[in-house]
């Protein structure tokens, strides 16, 4: 499996972070610092974009799931964009696709926010 990368790129109040390679329990505790990151300077509308994601595990969606609800809280969101096809089995099999909201890509996942 390819090391996670992860890159952060703001676009007005919203925020995107580029995630590339596999998300596992090892490299989601750096997407995880991140995010709390985000949530302390109240940066709660978020786009994960996936379309370099190779691989995440079953743990990391559900964490995914709570710093979801966390910015829904606080009037955001986490969505997610450009999703594999084995991914989004994966996430559909799992019931999160009636959680988290997919998109195809990040541009439409941020205009979801203005729209």
């Amino acid at each position: 499996m390819r090391e996670c990368h992860i890159r952060q790129e703001t676009m007005g109040d919203i925020d995107v972070v580029h995630l590339d390679g596999s998300l596992d329990a090892y490299s989601f505790s750096r997407l995880e610092t991140s995010l709390r990151q985000l949530a302390e300077k109240d940066r709660n509308r978020i786009v994960l974009d996936c379309v370099n994601l190779d691989y995440i595990n079953s743990a990391s969606l559900g964490a995914l799931i709570g710093f979801a609800r966390s910015a829904r809280d606080q009037q955001g969101d986490l969505k997610l964009a450009g999703l594999t096809p084995k991914i989004r089995s994966i996430v559909e099999l799992l019931g999160f696709d009636k959680i988290l909201q997919i998109f195809p890509d990040t541009q439409l996942a941020v205009s979801k926010f203005n729209g």
